[in-house]
């Protein structure tokens, strides 16, 4: 503890010994008693007791530096690394013990107090350099506020430095920051042939290989390396600043995500395996997944089926983001989003079906790596519910199990329906009621299901007559003709006629909704979006075989399968050089035999009987069309003037 005599406090305050005898006694200081150079015990005032001017005033009479002291440029610690601010700190303890040490009442000559310190100073740490002119370099420095002065720079200068010559570097920036990424040694290569041919005097002065591959490492930010060498997408996924998502003011219902997923597990129907896919729509508010339909293949139709369902239990919701597939961005049901091109325009487009259920459609940028964050929940339900089954596949060669060829030779592999109501069971009633995971910090631990309940304030529903008007197809415009409108499914047309239809819109320009699980009518609009009629289908053979869309593209193709083998089989049954025309000689040869055999005379009497039945319609003789518009004006009273 650093103390000043009674004297040594009056002389600094410029007051008599006295005064300071008198603050003392009125308890203003508070003394301690140490022991002076004679070994005689004194009362003195520690230093810790005077205000910062009178401390610094104190350590300047004494010629210490006081660390407290702002030191000048300190603003250069933050350009400094870690090991060199430790060496700045260390040299300020240094100089500070220093100070004191030869400074203190019983040293007399300096000069050995100088040498006493500096081989205490190596017996402590043997391994620093120190010598009484560094001590006072140091001193100085300290004194001025150059901390770069307490740093011993000796070697670090050129220390892993080479100068490479601007333009030469340029140059091979020009080759390594290019999107055909060729490899570094040939960049360094290019460059000595490039600065060889065009300026040759740079030439020999070109480092060597490895001081390129230094410069890159600490001179070039990745997130330049990543926009040069792999483009703006890279740049956009792996460096650019993203969007944080906030779900803290979010309701339920206020979005959902949509997206499809290739369940990890065969599946079989007794005649062959594949897998199935989950077309789903999660809440983004509370995680719950609140649409689930599981198709053979994705599509916009499986995309309504999906949405329909979420919305008869959880209701409509406000907007649904979705990526660009065109499961999604079809023309009457999300609508085209990135897809639409200029040329599509000005054609008429009849109001998706997500436009008429008044939700708004949310497109992901296009490739966009940060938009599915939907993949999260898939990547749970292949975690939690894809692996429990014999018949997992995995997501890729790697996950692949190897019992998986045991389990598909032993039979072990679920059946379709019955794979499609437990998945149905375990997403519904399992994960949906797993705990919260999500970002806002309140909900942690809560169930998600209880999540979605407690922040859904508003529900919009629809009666079912509703939804399933809103959720109709759509076709594209087309004119009514004689035969009335038309569907193509699965390759067959499907005529729709009646003769309101046809008296009233021929040749003008509709468009039709339909339900795809019955065909056997659709509904008539005109291009302003006015309902205007409803037709039924002129195809009964087709509608007596089934009347949904699925069935009708499952009839043309066993029809189309039949028609295949009955041409094998003719094609087996005949001879190859008989056809219609072997028949057909066969036919008049026949007739002319019958001709030539037939000498039979009638034997009856022949009775001919006139005709006297009359025309249905009359030949209408010419019409004087000016003498019956005078008559017609003459019997309602008028006057008729030539």
């Amino acid at each position: 503890m650093e103390t000043l005599t009674l004297q040594e406090l009056a002389e600094l305050k410029g007051c008599h010994r006295v005064r300071i005898q008198q603050l003392v006694t009125e308890g203003f200081y508070k003394s301690v008693q140490v022991k002076n150079s004679r070994g005689r015990l004194v009362h003195a005032i520690p230093l810790d007791q005077l205000t910062e001017e009178e401390q610094q005033k104190y350590y300047q009479s004494k010629g210490i530096l006081n660390t407290k002291i702002e030191v000048q440029n300190a603003e250069k610690l933050e350009l400094m690394s870690t090991e060199e601010r430790e060496e700045c700190v260390f040299w300020e303890n240094v100089i500070n013990e220093w100070q004191s040490f030869r400074n203190k009442e019983n040293a007399r000559n300096k000069s050995e107090v100088d040498e006493l310190f500096i081989t205490k100073m190596k017996l402590e740490h043997p391994e620093l350099n120190i010598s009484t002119s560094i001590l006072y370099r140091k001193f100085k420095a300290l004194k001025n506020g150059d901390l770069e002065g307490l740093i011993d720079k000796r070697g670090k200068a050129k220390k892993g430095y080479t100068k490479i010559d601007e333009h030469v570097w340029q140059v091979f920036l020009s080759f390594l920051l290019d999107q055909a990424k060729h490899p570094l040694r040939k960049c360094y290569q290019y460059t000595q042939l490039y600065i060889q041919n065009k300026a040759p005097e740079l030439y020999e002065d070109i480092p060597a290989y490895c001081t390129f591959t230094r410069h890159v490492k600490s001179d070039i930010p990745d997130a330049i390396l990543t926009l040069g060498r792999d483009g703006d997408k890279a740049f956009d996924d792996r460096c650019a600043p993203y969007i944080r998502r906030t779900y803290d003011n979010m309701d339920s219902n206020d979005y959902w995500i949509g997206d499809n997923h290739t369940i990890d597990v065969i599946v079989g129907d007794g005649e062959k395996t594949f897998r199935l896919y989950l077309t789903a729509f999660m809440d983004a508010r509370s995680g719950i997944m609140t649409c689930i339909y599981i198709t053979d293949t994705p599509s916009s139709q499986a995309s309504i089926y999906s949405l329909r369902r979420g919305i008869k239990k959880y209701g409509i919701p406000k907007n649904v983001y979705l990526d660009n597939g065109r499961e999604f961005l079809t023309f009457d049901f999300g609508g085209s989003g990135h897809r639409k091109k200029k040329k599509d325009e000005d054609k008429f487009t009849p109001p998706p079906i997500l436009e008429r259920l008044g939700i708004n459609m949310v497109n992901a940028l296009v490739r966009n790596a940060k938009a599915k964050i939907i993949e999260r929940r898939f990547l749970d339900f292949k975690n939690s519910i894809s692996r429990l089954f014999a018949t997992y596949t995995g997501g890729n060669v790697v996950e692949k199990p190897e019992i998986l060829k045991v389990e598909l030779k032993n039979g072990n592999i679920p059946e379709k329906q019955a794979f499609i109501k437990e998945i149905e069971e375990l997403i519904e009633y399992y994960l949906n009621y797993e705990e919260y995971n999500g970002a806002v910090a309140a909900d942690k631990g809560k169930r998600k299901i209880d999540v979605y309940q407690e922040n859904l304030h508003t529900k919009t529903t629809a009666t079912e007559e509703q939804l399933n008007l809103m959720m109709l197809r759509s076709t594209r415009a087309q004119k009514v003709t004689r035969r009335g409108v038309s569907l193509k499914i699965g390759g067959t047309q499907l005529d729709y006629f009646n003769n309101e239809l046809i008296m009233q819109m021929l040749n003008k320009k509709v468009y039709l909704r339909y339900d795809p699980d019955d065909l056997s009518k659709v509904r008539v609009y005109d291009l302003d979006d006015r309902f205007i009629m409803e037709v039924e289908s002129d195809n009964v053979a087709v509608l007596e075989y089934g009347a949904s869309k699925d069935e009708v593209k499952l009839a043309m193709a066993k029809t189309r399968e039949l028609k295949k083998v009955a041409k094998e089989a003719i094609k087996d049954s005949i001879i190859a050089n008989i056809d219609r025309n072997t028949a057909l000689e066969l036919l008049l040869k026949s007739a002319k035999d019958n001709k030539d055999s037939d000498v039979s005379k009638p034997n009856y009497d022949l009775e001919i009987l006139n005709a006297d039945e009359k025309p249905m319609l009359y030949k209408v003789h010419d019409v004087d069309l000016d003498k019956m518009n005078i008559n017609s004006i003459k019997r309602q009273g008028g006057d008729y003037y030539a």
